[in-house]
């Protein structure tokens, strides 16, 4: 009986763990944003660009120490981001949101994942 709670709690810590890495933070940010972008008031595209932003300059300090899947995933999550974003009509938030995805060593890889994410959130 100790025992399974005891594989229960350390599976409970792994699960929360991977909410709170930084790819986990960057998809539930683009699932909140696709779910609910669409009613969002002005102010709440400006908390989540901060937050956005937040992200992007942590993955630019973190990049060099990120494995090939968390940069995948990260770069999926801010194309899911961006296609809300469009599709949305934030304008102004994109303009930021290129300016930070310059910083971002693999731009070029960001870019097309995003590109990808974006055709796929269009449904194409």
């Amino acid at each position: 009986m100790i025992k399974k709670i005891l594989i229960l709690a350390f599976a409970a810590v792994l699960m929360t763990a991977c909410a709170f890495s930084l790819p986990g933070k960057f998809t539930q940010l683009a699932d909140k944003v696709a779910a609910k972008g669409a009613d969002f008031t002005p102010a709440q595209w400006e908390k989540a660009n901060a937050q956005f932003e937040k992200l992007v300059n942590q993955y630019v300090d973190k990049y060099d120490k990120l494995s090939g899947e968390d940069k995948k995933e990260i770069n999926a999550a801010i194309g899911k981001y961006t296609a809300t974003a469009l599709k949305c009509g934030v304008a102004d938030g994109l303009k930021q949101i290129n300016a930070l995805l310059k910083k971002v060593p693999s731009a070029i890889d960001t870019a097309a994942e995003g590109a990808k994410g974006f055709f796929e959130e269009l449904g194409l």
